[in-house]
């Protein structure tokens, strides 16, 4: 591995010589400022140099920018091959831990202490201090951290389903089902009463999904408290979710409702978000999760207006944490911490170039206005409130053509005020989130309390373990295998413990066991030195 290292750094250093990428010689490429090389996230693959939000940075800060705009399909390698060539931007927008680890090994990024961060831009460190200090993880690499988390608001709250009201009313139900045991009452009667009223047994309670792991019926498991896949806190003990207490008693419940035929057996090959969002809108299941939470009444793309398109009489609502028998309920969900921005290693020896990039995170957060028009555009060109009095309370709406995604993808363009995007990659506070959201909407997050449900992994995400690399991936998709048959009845859930533990230590679970430990040391030790700064 070293070897390799010293390779790569030898080309890296080479490559940068001879072209000046990201270094100082290319600082006054236009005029005397600053060029900036920018790898942002990469969602807007099909954007220009050029948009309006690059102006105004440029503008701003005196800097000329070279944004580099990447498709998230093969984008690690497309990254890494871009940097192995001599090409590294001073800004690299790392998609998990584990990017942030192979990319810093390989002599790619430059570090950065906690101090410098805070000093120069407050705002932004403040931010992770306040609503996510576990964040720094991300970006830790041995003893150093490698640059800034950012966070995504949306990302901890728990995930709701929801439910064709009108169907439960006519099979006798007038509420949302809140219990384990008012679940299963009514996708058993969506299943056997004839909900649609056509004379046909051609419809099922609901589907799942081991496509997306994380959907895998989250309610049913949340309600014994169990995550699982991921790793938890449980008696004051960091465990892996698959062998926590409440596991064998989930299966029990999910097992017993496929056995009744309530569960669509199409679950296997199901996707919540595709084929069985699909079953939903058309009329065949009457519960999916994950689709649920605040349902914007004048948006024609949520799954409510689209079951509406075809079932005009459908009552689209969302569903509740069920509880199970001890009162526990929630969904995973994986907490405020998503991706990290990192800086090329050229900028370990370019602290200009380092503190100006430090300064245009924070002063595009720290500047609630300048902000808006960074992440919208223009108010009056490219949106528009419905009440002027109300501001954002009360809603907006994109002006054409403002009002085809693809043109506010293509332009930068977007409202998302809790989570980064490729201009703005640091988040803004909790504040100017809730200044941007609808009063109905916040009103809905209070009333159901789905931050205090949305069950997150003990290290935020459950690869990022050292290890994981080499083995987590296959053991959850051996353990998801066990656990399908046990639903289908093929094994019991005592069979699945010990199925699952065999092929746990066989393939190097213990060890993932033994990095949680030193982890969660980590963890204490990484909290400390953020609240000392």
């Amino acid at each position: 591995m070293k070897k390799k290292i010293l390779a790569l750094t030898a080309l890296l250093a080479a490559a940068a010589a001879l072209t000046g990428c990201g270094g100082k010689t290319d600082q006054a490429a236009d005029g005397g400022k600053m060029t900036i090389s920018w790898l942002g996230v990469p969602y807007n693959s099909s954007a220009q140099e050029g948009t309006d939000a690059e102006l105004m940075l440029e503008e701003k800060f005196n800097v000329e920018i070279k944004p580099i705009f990447y498709a998230s399909a093969n984008y690690n390698d497309k990254k890494t091959m871009l940097m192995a060539g001599g090409e590294t931007p001073d800004i690299i927008y790392e998609m998990d831990p584990s990017n942030v680890v192979a990319d810093a090994e390989q002599g790619f990024l430059s570090s950065v202490d906690y101090k410098t961060i805070a000093k120069t831009a407050p705002t932004v460190y403040n931010v992770i201090k306040e609503n996510a200090p576990k964040a720094w993880l991300y970006s830790r690499v041995e003893d150093e951290n490698y640059g800034i988390p950012n966070l995504n608001y949306g990302n901890m709250l728990g995930r709701l389903g929801v439910w064709r009201m009108d169907w439960l009313k006519k099979v006798g139900i007038d509420k949302v089902p809140e219990t384990i045991e008012e679940m299963h009452d009514a996708l058993y009667k969506i299943t056997f009463s004839d909900p649609d009223g056509n004379g046909k047994k051609d419809t099922y309670g609901m589907t799942g999904d081991i496509t997306n792991w994380h959907t895998m019926f989250t309610e049913v498991f949340g309600a014994y408290g169990v995550l699982p896949y991921n790793w938890m806190e449980q008696d004051g003990k960091v465990i892996y979710g698959g062998f926590a207490d409440g596991i064998t008693d989930a299966i029990d419940t999910i097992s017993a409702w496929y056995k009744e035929g309530i569960i669509h057996p199409d679950f296997i090959t199901d996707n919540v978000f595709e084929s069985g969002k699909e079953k939903f809108t058309s009329g065949n299941v009457g519960y999916i999760n994950q689709n649920g939470g605040y349902i914007d009444p004048a948006s024609t793309t949520t799954i409510a207006a689209v079951t509406k398109q075809i079932y005009p009489e459908a009552e689209v609502v969302s569903s509740k944490f069920v509880k199970g028998p001890d009162g526990k309920s929630g969904t995973q969900s994986w907490g405020a911490p998503c991706h990290i921005v990192c800086f090329g290693a050229q900028l370990q020896k370019d602290e200009a170039k380092l503190q100006k990039i430090l300064e245009i995170f924070e002063g595009t957060i720290s500047d609630a206005e300048f902000l808006q028009n960074l992440k919208m555009g223009k108010e009056g060109e490219i949106w528009q409130l419905r009440d002027k009095e109300k501001g954002f309370k009360a809603g907006f709406d994109w002006i054409t053509p403002y009002d085809d995604n693809s043109k506010r993808t293509n332009s930068c363009i977007d409202n998302s005020f809790g989570s980064p995007s490729f201009f703005v990659p640091v988040t803004p506070s909790m504040e100017v989130y809730k200044d941007h959201i609808m009063a109905d909407q916040e009103a809905f997050t209070e009333e159901y309390k789905m931050m205090e449900n949305g069950l997150t992994d003990a290290f935020l995400k459950p690869d990022t373990l050292p290890s994981s690399a080499d083995c987590f991936a296959d053991l959850r998709t051996q353990q998801i295998n066990i656990l399908v048959k046990a639903i289908k009845g093929e094994i019991s859930s005592a069979d699945y413990l010990s199925e699952f533990r065999a092929a746990w230590e066989k393939g190097g679970g213990l060890k993932l066991e033994e990095e949680a430990k030193e982890l969660s040391s980590t963890i204490d030790t990484i909290v400390k030195e953020v609240e000392a700064d």
